[in-house]
């Protein structure tokens, strides 16, 4: 598989550390809603967690778009189990996934996923049975977040603007058939569209990545906070974050990172900024411009709605032409420091879309997207999630792997 060459000679562009090499593993269409399927968006793809260490992952790779919750083996590449919702109105936009201790004291993880029906439905992976559903919101649910360490605690942000706070309980336990919100916050039109949503503890702050920009919440409480027939409503957003003039206005890639750091991407910017939450928080200043640690740099274009992916150091992201973009930011998170760098840093790695000599109909078009992406804790997979209907498994090479994380 020829690779166009990465240019690394720019003087106003830094090297990253590199990346270990991949090779195209198997390119999966197992969300069919018709014969021929070429058309459905898979929408969101994240391995599950480790019972043992939620830092960890599985070999399980769940995925969704369409009507069709997936769940596959990237080692054996084999679609386990399939889900297919029976709502007519379904199309699933997000999942999320979450440990929690049973009544008996065994772990078990359930899978959260929601779309255009506006319920959330709670899935065990062992049978991919749903086993209830959450009815709050008005409109489609565009993101959905399980508290860091409060596993039973989801929130989920829909276009009716609205982010709710909800106690999932526990699986093992009859399922709640009235789940009434522990707490409500309102977008409002100044935020739009809720597309992603990250937690920080020591910050106390829930955090959007919205239509119309980056906002958060203080929400400090979470611990304390009980169903009512009226749940507390925060109505006005606690600091909204200024990220650079661009195109638009829309942060459609929000992602946590070790140390309070996150990374954003917003749209037509051409770059990924990753910046230090807490000494943003510290400045008390409601409208508060972002001072990038480093700015990544990423294909100029304006295709929305594109996810990041993050594990262990190695951050993803897929583009419009059918790539995966890979970022080793491992030692910027050991060593980061609060100067700006005004260098814009290049990828470690872009995976570009194969000749698929095999299957003409996988043929790419040529504004073929990558919705999501996820990467394994070993780094040994990066998988992706495409608007024509594909999940896209990538291995690392034999060749490299004994090299682990190059700094």
């Amino acid at each position: 598989m020829a690779r166009r060459g990465i240019k690394r000679k720019a003087p106003d562009l830094g090297k990253l550390p590199s990346t270990d090499d991949y090779s195209p593993a198997v390119f999966l269409r197992c969300h069919n809603q018709k014969d021929h399927d070429d058309e459905t968006k898979i929408w969101k793809c994240a391995f599950e967690p480790s019972l043992d260490n939620p830092e960890e992952t599985t070999n399980l790779l769940a995925t969704c778009g369409g009507k069709t919750v997936c769940i596959i083996d990237v080692n054996t590449q084999q679609v386990l189990k399939r889900f297919q919702d029976t709502d007519r109105n379904e199309n699933f936009y997000t999942l999320a996934w979450t440990t929690i201790e049973m009544a008996s004291h065994r772990k078990v993880n359930v899978l959260a996923v929601a779309g255009e029906g506006g319920a959330v439905k709670l899935i065990h992976p062992n049978q991919l049975l749903m086993y209830a559903i959450i009815r709050g919101h008005k409109k489609y649910i565009s993101c959905l977040l399980f508290h860091p360490t409060l596993t039973r605690l989801l929130f989920s942000g829909s276009k009716d603007g609205f982010v709710y706070l909800w106690d999932i309980g526990i699986p093992d336990k009859a399922p709640n058939s009235t789940y009434v919100p522990l707490l409500k916050i309102s977008l409002q039109d100044s935020v739009g569209d809720a597309l992603n949503l990250v937690f920080s503890e020591n910050c106390g702050l829930l955090i959007a990545g919205a239509e119309r920009g980056c906002v958060g919440w203080v929400v400090s409480d979470c611990s304390t906070l009980t169903p009512t027939r009226r749940a507390k409503v925060i109505e006005k957003a606690d600091i909204v974050f200024q990220h650079p003039k661009s195109k638009t206005t829309t942060i459609d890639g929000l992602i946590n990172l070790p140390g309070d750091l996150l990374a954003t991407k917003q749209v037509g910017s051409g770059e990924i900024l990753i910046w230090d939450l807490a000494k943003h928080v510290d400045k008390q200043e409601r409208d508060c411009p972002i001072e990038p640690i480093i700015k990544l740099k990423y294909p100029q274009h304006i295709v929305k709605y594109l996810n990041l992916g993050f594990s262990n150091g190695l951050l993803g992201v897929g583009d419009d032409q059918g790539n995966l973009v890979l970022y080793n930011i491992k030692s910027i998170i050991r060593n980061h420091q609060s100067e700006v760098d005004e260098n814009i840093w290049e990828p470690s790695n872009i995976l570009e879309w194969p000749n698929i000599l095999n299957n003409p109909n996988t043929t790419p078009r040529q504004d073929l997207v990558v919705n999501t992406v996820a990467i394994s804790s070993s780094h040994e997979f990066v998988t992706g999630g495409t608007d024509n209907n594909l999940v896209c498994i990538w291995k690392r090479e034999e060749a490299t792997a004994a090299s682990g994380d190059a700094e």
